[in-house]
Parts: structure tokens; sequence; C-alpha cells
């Protein structure tokens, strides 16, 4: 019997930090296996625990934009490790997260404080990938927009043809009662 190898699990710390009386949030991501340290700041969140979920999704867009494999969240808010989508999306991708006391989590935790390390470029692209996992596409609500849009556009392209057809026949008119 040959015994099988596997792969050491990448392991990846996060955490979320509030700061100005909790108006504005840093979040930090350790990636242990990689030696990668990641802080940004992140706008638009009201609470702490949205900021936790945040550092979560953070950790998930990182692991695929790397396409790694094998990896583990380790997170210190319940509330963001149980969240229904992170739940769903963790799943769909194969990553592990877990729960860990906040004392564990020491170096995210500090990290979470300093100054960014990520840009305004990554926080966009963080946004955009979080509104799309929590709005999830209704194919046939879709289709009854498309085609109220291509309603409307029929209605406003009959409307730009009468229009033509009425400035035209006034100009023949015009030419008419200038000819004689």
């Amino acid at each position: 019997m040959v015994a099988k190898i596997s792969k050491k699990r990448n392991i990846i710390y996060v955490d979320a930090a509030g700061k100005d009386n909790n108006t504005s949030f840093k979040i930090s991501m350790v990636d242990v296996e990689n030696e990668q340290n990641h802080v940004l700041e992140i706008r638009d969140v009201t609470n702490n625990t949205e900021a936790e979920k945040f550092a979560v999704f953070y950790a998930i867009f990182y692991i695929e934009k790397h396409g790694y494999e094998n990896c583990h969240i380790l997170c210190d808010n319940q509330s963001a490790v149980s969240d229904s989508i992170i739940q769903k999306i963790i799943h769909k991708y194969a990553i592990g997260i877990s729960w860990i006391p906040r004392e564990v989590n020491g170096l995210a935790d500090t990290l979470a404080t300093q100054e960014p390390t990520i840009d305004e470029l990554e926080w966009n692209q963080l946004r955009l990938f979080i509104s799309l996992l929590r709005e999830p596409l209704d194919s046939s609500e879709i289709i009854v927009k498309q085609k109220k849009e291509i309603e409307e556009l029929k209605n406003s392209l009959e409307q730009k043809k009468q229009k033509i057809k009425n400035q035209t026949t006034q100009l023949n008119n015009f030419k008419k009662r200038a000819s004689t």
C-alpha cells in the first residue's frame, strides 16, 4: 500500500479593527504558508461584525485570485464564521473556516491596526465581489427587466419615427407653399 502524501494546509488568519470610534475599519489577512500580510482600509461598513465578514470575504477573494488550494481561514468572530453566505461560498470553493479565540489571532489583530498595504483598486474589487455574492442574480428578474427596457426602446423609436414623419410633412408643406 502506497501512502498518500497530502499537501500542507494553508492557514489564513483574518481580523478587523475599528478606528475613530468604529466610524471606519481596517481588515487584515495573514497567509502563513505564502508569508503574505495584507491590510485594507474599508469604508461604508457600520459595525465590527460586518468588518469581520469583509475580512473573511477578502480571504476568500485572495484565495481564489491566486488559485490556492487546501486553505483554511481562521477568524475570531463567530458571526462572520457562521454567516450563511460565507458558509455557502466556502463550501462551493472547498475552503475551510473556523472560529478561534481572539488571543490566538494576535498577528492578524495587530496588523488590523497598521497602515493599509492594499490600495483603492483592491477595495473596489472586494466591494464588487461581495455585492455579487450578496445579491444573487435571478435570471427571470433580469429577463423581465430586459423586456421592459426593449419595450421602452421600441416606444422611444416609434416616437422618433413619428416625429421625423411629422417634420418631413411640415417640410414638404413648406416647400409647396414656397414654390407657389
